[in-house]
């Protein structure tokens, strides 16, 4: 086991009015004095009034909101680019960033590098950094936030689409609000994509060769919590409590994965979003199947520990039967759901996915896998999953 260590991330409040502490936080971190802020928000929320409703939320304690929404489907790292210019050229002492995991890493590349004379590319080309961000508050809104702890910002290359990762000391946000109403827009299938998501990063973090004490701790709970959030959102997919559960579950795998450090699955799916145009959550729901039976070679006795934190009976299964369980549990659900279960599924084509398996295995979390891979390997297991 690695040495232990411990470092207390952003402050984190989840709760169904969590956004109303917004102004009084944007106050106290922006300065009283400088009440302006800039808000990156995802386009998409414009339909639901969520935008309105921050934005209102801000302008009534007479904080003046710089809107950045220019933010496309497919985004890339130019998007980070515009959102810069405009925080160099503004001078918000604060950015506030609103929406998915995409929006909130396009706001950390620009808090990142506007104090500096850098741009994004020279971030991603790991330009060295000795600036100090400018402060950051997170609202996410689609029920998981794996990088929610972790100094870094992830984004598709403008330069030729890659997935790069650059972590920049201090990165991580000043303070994240999760409030579950915001997540009541999303469909029931996205939903339940997105708790699978979640769930990836947990099981990929519990079996990593990083895992310590603290991170299986958090990590048990986290994915126990996130598996009855799941089948409580395909029972009762409007149901305001079972999106408070996910996103409880999803807060402990965020911790826990911070602790430790995400696996194949995810290195796959933000390689392959970043390219072709499939959701990521998508993604994560196909590969996390194969990602457990992989697991199982290396780390049999923590993949079916996982069996029975999905609710299933495993008192007379061997190590195998019970993680031949954990795998056939989350099959099942997907099956209920109707997710596509292969990537051919989306009209991807083998062959154009090497560059993908490339770009998974050059992520620095590839090195805690529960065993070394090469490029080759991580391309067999695109074939498995294709």
């Amino acid at each position: 086991m690695p040495d232990f260590q411990f470092k207390v991330g952003p402050r984190v409040w989840i709760g169904s009015d969590a956004l109303l502490r917004l102004p009084l936080l944007a106050a106290e971190i922006a300065g009283a004095d400088r009440a302006r802020v800039m808000l990156v928000a995802d386009p998409l929320l414009h339909e639901s009034k969520t935008i309105d409703r921050v934005r209102n939320l801000l302008e009534d304690r007479n904080i003046q909101v710089l809107l950045f929404d220019e933010i496309p489907d497919r985004a890339t790292s130019r998007a980070a680019d515009d959102a810069l210019r405009l925080a160099r050229g503004s001078k918000s002492p604060l950015i506030v960033a609103l929406g998915g995991i995409k929006t909130l890493m396009i706001a950390r590349a620009a808090a990142a590098a506007a104090p500096t004379g850098q741009d994004i590319d020279a971030l991603l080309d790991g330009a060295g950094y000795r600036a100090k961000a400018l402060p950051l508050i997170e609202i996410p809104t689609t029920l998981r936030h794996p990088f929610m702890f972790d100094d870094c910002f992830m984004l598709s290359d403008g330069r030729d689409r890659r997935v790069r990762l650059a972590r920049i000391p201090g990165s991580a946000p000043n303070a994240v609000l999760i409030d579950h109403g915001l997540s009541g827009g999303l469909s029931a299938k996205l939903s339940a994509s997105c708790v699978i998501d979640g769930l990836l990063g947990a099981v990929e973090a519990y079996v990593s060769s990083r895992s310590s004490f603290m991170s299986d701790l958090v990590l048990e709970k986290g994915a126990s919590i996130l598996a009855h959030s799941l089948d409580a959102l395909i029972a009762r997919p409007e149901d305001p409590a079972s999106r408070a559960e996910a996103w409880r579950g999803s807060f402990l795998a965020a911790l826990g994965v911070s602790l430790s450090g995400p696996g194949i699955g995810t290195a796959v799916a933000l390689a392959i979003n970043s390219r072709w145009p499939v959701p990521k959550s998508s993604l994560a729901a196909i590969l996390l199947p194969y990602s457990l039976e992989m697991a199982s070679k290396s780390r049999l006795e923590k993949v079916a520990a996982l069996a029975p934190l999905f609710g299933e009976d495993v008192s007379q299964s061997s190590p195998q039967e019970a993680a031949a369980k954990a795998v056939e549990w989350l099959r099942t659900r997907l099956g209920v759901l109707k997710i596509p279960s292969r990537l051919k599924d989306f009209d991807l084509v083998l062959d154009r996915l090497v560059e993908d398996a490339r770009d998974a295995r050059e992520l620095d979390f590839m090195n805690y896998l529960p065993r070394a891979v090469s490029v080759d390997d991580v391309f067999d297991f695109v074939k498995m999953a294709f």
